[in-house]
């Protein structure tokens, strides 16, 4: 089958499972904050190389992280780098 035939009986398969009421469907459109930016920073934009860390957090720390996020207009990201630059200098290592 051709990609655009499996993208279609993919799409079939998950209307299907909507119908069925397999999923929820949300009547209202997204919310995205004003500062997202599709894909991967710019090139130049980091001083330094950066490269992605997966980190889990509850569902609670998240909800803070994205709150005070939303509040000071920066990125979560960012935040995340500033608390640990902040943790770090004030407890170095032995």
């Amino acid at each position: 089958m051709s990609e655009t035939g499996d993208r279609e009986a993919h799409y079939a398969r998950l209307a299907d499972a909507v119908e069925a009421g397999e999923y929820d469907v949300i009547d209202s459109p997204a919310e995205v904050r004003p500062d997202y930016r599709h894909g991967r920073p710019r090139r130049g934009d980091a001083v330094e190389e950066t490269r992605p860390l997966a980190v889990r957090l509850t569902e609670s720390d998240r909800r803070r992280l994205a709150d005070y996020a939303d509040r000071t207009g920066q990125p979560m990201s960012a935040v995340i780098r500033a608390a640990i630059d902040e943790y770090l200098g004030r407890h170095p290592a032995a």
